[in-house]
């Protein structure tokens, strides 16, 4: 049974749920927060959609068995199928998709543009969800990625590799952007929201929606209402679980300028 004092789970397929925990620190630093990244199985938009449910399914029972009184889906893929694998927590759960589709659809725009993995694109969900919450006739114009996330998770602090970052961010946005002129741009993979300094200087001017910022303001009403908070004086720590590898993702942690890192643990990935 969970209390104030247990921790906020947050999983994704690699890194990019570090902006989600960016930003659960700084709205709720006092939160002890267990992060899990399924590193060895990166990208999961790539792979077949039982392979991701079952993917998820194994990150979220180590997170039910750890007792965290609320999980944050960081990954854009896994809220695409999350009706199939979440059904088993006892904790409220936050999906990214639902966090973008939320900010984007308050929005005063004609036309919004989503990136995102291919599979969250093939799914079409983020338009869906938009065009259903929206009090406008909006237009959303979905992008599938099939290398970016990857890029990302493997190009943070290197020169040559964020190159290539911007390489492919140029391909897959130039006609969104210059062409069909959306309004803004959805970052709907987690992992995008840390190369966003590169799209603000590919694209000067283009809003972006980052679902982690949403996420976190979700988790917090949350909290608040079941009176969860944790009431500690002190800010919490950080624990990072990775089926990939330790060196990087303590790399990359203090490379996104995580804080109060407790440690950073390998956990055995799912055989496929």
């Amino acid at each position: 049974m969970s209390d104030q004092h247990s921790p906020v789970g947050i999983l994704d397929s690699g890194i990019g749920g570090f902006s989600v925990v960016k930003q659960v620190q700084k709205l709720l630093p006092k939160e002890e927060l267990l992060y899990f990244g399924d590193g060895a199985h990166i990208p999961y938009g790539n792979h077949p959609q039982e392979l991701i449910v079952d993917m998820a399914r194994y990150m979220f029972r180590f997170m039910e068995a750890r007792g965290v009184k609320a999980l944050l889906v960081a990954c854009n893929t896994i809220s695409c199928v999350l009706d199939r694998c979440a059904g088993a927590l006892s904790c409220p759960v936050f999906s990214a998709v639902q966090a973008g589709a939320d900010a984007a659809a308050r929005l005063d725009a004609d036309k919004i543009g989503v990136i995102s993995t291919v599979f969250t694109h093939n799914s079409r969900i983020y338009p869906k969800k938009i065009q259903a919450q929206s009090p406008r006739k909006v237009v959303v114009l979905s992008c599938g990625c099939p290398d970016l996330a990857g890029l990302v998770e493997h190009s943070l602090g290197d020169p040559a590799g964020m190159a290539r970052v911007e390489e492919n961010l140029r391909l897959e946005l130039d006609h969104m952007v210059l062409e069909d002129r959306v309004d803004c741009c959805v970052l709907g993979c987690t992992h995008y929201p840390l190369v966003a300094d590169s799209i603000r200087r590919l694209y000067p001017g283009l809003p972006l929606i980052d679902p982690a910022e949403e996420m976190a303001r979700s988790l917090k009403a949350c909290l608040e209402e079941a009176g969860l908070l944790n009431p500690r004086t002190v800010p919490g720590s950080l624990t990072v679980y990775t089926t990939g590898g330790v060196a990087e993702y303590a790399l990359r942690a203090r490379q996104v300028g995580l804080e109060r890192v407790a440690g950073v643990e390998f956990y055995p990935p799912m055989e496929l």
